[in-house]
């Protein structure tokens, strides 16, 4: 594939980015984690669309164009790869995202500025494997350990294993020669280059089809569960919860994983609406619930059981993994003031916990996670109560 075809691919994908744009134009949300999501795929989007500048710039500006460009694409596969750990529920903090954003794009121009053409080659074909694998195992870490992936979900982690092995191999090569270095920077085996280029072409839309995919499943999962939701906290009502429940325990197999259930009980919560009135312990309810839906992965069940108590289900590989995020929703909850009309409010929960199988009981698991709830209640407040040791034994009195 010769230079001029390589700009090509650029245009292309500039192109391309410019569809994704706009189809992050037409997502419209009220949740949380799916705005700051879409508000990271246009950025994303935004900044690819800078490949476009090097086909239609001078020829004589060619050169410093096309390096200033492909630093905002790396900006732009960055915040792709960022937005898709805020979509699938896994944090970053600004100061990490853009920090990462930054050096990334810094660091290449930089490079391009004061290295040689060599340099400035193997630092493009660093970034996007850097990015491309940090995508592929943060996403496949989290995507395969669902009880169940959606094909869109799957396609990602196809698409970013190939961007990586393709990008690894570049870096092998560029790293193992001394040039001469096209005018295009990427530099690729010969039988690797053509599809060097189409990949850079195509990932702007096929990252935006599949981010399209991903966020309209969790829309649409939102949709079904609004019609069993609470309308104070807008977790799901107890008769969702059973109703989701029962649904998620029939799509797992007889052996498989266990199913964790958290019963979550805000402490003196009475004192709370006493102290600042019942409008201050809504909100705080409502601050509250957010948190723990923060904190546990997309897929969780979260529904209000009943007054300041919350109940969470979701499929955890074991009962290790189970106490461990009982213990991140307990800590996240103590950490984390309430914003109020009063003011932050600190708060910290009693976390009661069971586990089931697909062919246990949903009621029997509740019942246990509530007795566990208040024997931590009892022993002091603020920790979690662990079920007993084998499913479907009666609770012991003790907790472990």
């Amino acid at each position: 594939m010769q230079s001029t075809d390589i700009f090509t691919c650029y245009s292309i994908s500039g192109g391309g980015s410019l569809v994704g744009l706009g189809l992050m134009s037409l997502l419209r949300t009220r949740q949380p984690r799916v705005r700051e999501a879409v508000s990271l795929y246009r950025l994303a989007f935004a900044c690819l669309s800078a490949l476009l500048l090097i086909q239609f710039c001078p020829e004589e500006w060619q050169r410093p164009i096309s390096q200033f460009a492909i630093g905002l694409a790396v900006s732009g596969v960055t915040l792709l790869a960022w937005a898709f750990r805020q979509l699938n529920g896994r944090q970053t903090t600004p100061l990490a995202g853009w920090g990462i954003t930054g050096l990334l794009t810094l660091g290449l121009w930089l490079t391009a500025w004061m290295g040689s053409d060599g340099l400035f080659t193997q630092a493009i074909a660093l970034a996007f494997a850097f990015i491309s694998l940090w995508l592929l195992f943060d996403q496949g870490w989290l995507i395969l350990r669902s009880p169940r992936v959606a094909r869109s979900e799957m396609s990602l982690l196809i698409v970013a294993a190939v961007f990586a092995a393709n990008w690894l191999i570049s870096l092998w090569y560029v790293a193992s020669r001394e040039g001469p270095y096209p005018d295009h920077w990427l530099y690729a085996p010969t039988w690797l280059l053509p599809f060097t280029g189409l990949s850079f072409a195509l990932l702007p839309l096929a990252v935006a089809a599949l981010a399209f995919a991903i966020i309209n499943e969790r829309l649409n999962q939102q949709l079904r569960a609004r019609s069993l939701s609470d309308d104070l906290t807008g977790a799901l009502s107890r008769r969702g919860l059973r109703e989701l429940g029962q649904r998620m325990l029939s799509m797992l197999p007889a052996e498989g994983n266990p199913v964790a259930v958290m019963m979550i009980d805000i402490d003196r919560f009475r004192a709370i609406n006493h102290q600042y009135g019942h409008e201050v312990g809504d909100e705080v309810l409502r601050e509250v619930t957010q948190i723990v839906r923060d904190t546990l992965r997309f897929d969780a069940l979260l529904a209000r059981y009943g007054g300041e108590e919350l109940t969470a289900m979701l499929s955890v590989k074991s009962r290790l993994e189970g106490r461990s995020l009982a213990e991140s929703v307990r800590q996240a909850i103590e950490n984390t003031p309430c914003r109020t009309a009063g003011g932050p409010i600190k708060v910290t929960a009693s976390i009661g916990l069971s586990f089931l199988r697909a062919d246990g009981s949903l009621e029997d698991a509740l019942a246990r996670a509530d007795v566990r709830m208040h024997e931590a209640k009892r022993d002091g407040r603020n920790r979690v109560g662990a079920s007993e040791l084998t499913m479907g034994v009666p609770a012991p009195t003790t907790i472990i």
